[in-house]
């Protein structure tokens, strides 16, 4: 009996919450609002925040088309396999309160590497479609993988030394102890440096390039139609939620229950309205800034932001008694 029920347990924590349903609504919801308020920022009125949910069903009832150059199997599996791990990756993530659906150990590991397949599984799919704008994309995304990952790696192993793990729910634990992460002087400039990285692992302006319109059409998607360019959306949005929740969980101390005077509000509430903030400042940024080169951008992960995220390191292993 309690085996089923631990089966019946993972598969709704898998399917629904905190898994593919929650992350998928959530990330439309979020990217819909982002649309709205880069229009006023822009001085347009924008889509409705509900329009990621109308291109996503419009898409679905489209014509599914393979393109007759593409290798087949894998640009059919390319967005299944993107999406199946931020469902997974999810379920290691602490959504409704400190403790994750599922604890592993040295679990940060396994989101990072988690995190990694979507941006694989799109240079595969653009090099698999034969199209001279998503190959071009994809080579794109390729150098600037090896930009800024490292830079976030070596951020997150900053946190982890100063914590002393690297469990993310023994993260969540010691903030809830000692404080927030973000206020520690020490950890500030990995804090922006983890930002800036995750400025470019969501493909968000100034860090673009793989999909830069005004030059390769949609880069690596460019060859996608239908129910796959559907499920590409919905993985984006879900990315955008998985992202900004590691951060949440890794210096905003995670989703804590408060009680404002009788009334009790809920952990979920909490992580809402913090990966909502770290979404919208992702958004205000890649609103006043202009898309950069390729090259300019390799440079500026390798020089600026490995110089703030090891600056972080070493202060945390040299002065870890302030």
């Amino acid at each position: 009996m309690n085996t089923i029920l631990d089966i019946l347990s993972f598969l709704f924590n898998s399917i629904v919450f905190p898994g593919l349903l929650f992350v998928s609504v959530v990330g439309m919801l979020y990217v819909g609002i982002d649309r709205k308020v880069t229009g006023h920022l822009q001085h347009r009125i924008g889509p409705p925040i509900w329009q990621e949910f109308l291109d996503f069903g419009k898409l679905m009832t489209k014509e599914d088309i393979t393109p007759s150059a593409a290798i087949g199997p894998v640009f059919t599996a390319a967005p299944l396999f993107a999406l199946g791990s931020l469902a997974a990756v999810m379920l290691l993530l602490p959504v409704a309160s400190a403790q994750p659906a599922l604890r592993l150990t040295a679990d940060l590991i396994v989101i990072i590497y988690l995190l990694n397949i979507p941006a694989i599984c799109m240079i595969l799919g653009g090099y698999s479609s034969g199209s001279s704008f998503a190959i071009a994309g994809a080579g794109r995304y390729i150098v600037q993988l090896l930009g800024y990952e490292f830079v976030f790696i070596l951020s997150i192993a900053a946190i982890a030394v100063k914590v002393g793990t690297l469990n993310l729910t023994d993260i969540v634990s010691y903030q809830a102890k000692n404080g927030w992460l973000l206020l520690d002087w020490k950890l500030l400039p990995a804090i922006v440096a983890t930002l800036i990285a995750a400025q470019g692992k969501l493909l968000r302006t100034p860090f673009d390039i793989p999909e830069a319109e005004t030059e390769i059409v949609a880069g690596p998607l460019t060859e996608y139609s239908g129910p796959k360019l559907a499920i590409w959306r919905i993985s984006y949005n879900a990315e955008t939620i998985a992202v900004a929740a590691l951060l949440v969980s890794l210096f905003l101390g995670g989703p804590t229950a408060y009680t404002i005077g009788n009334v009790r509000i809920p952990a979920v509430v909490d992580f809402l309205i913090k990966t909502f903030l770290i979404v919208m400042l992702t958004t205000v940024v890649r609103n006043i800034v202009a898309r950069v080169r390729i090259d300019q951008a390799l440079k500026f992960y390798w020089t600026f932001g490995i110089l703030l995220a090891a600056i972080s390191l070493i202060l945390v292993m040299v002065v870890p008694q302030w």
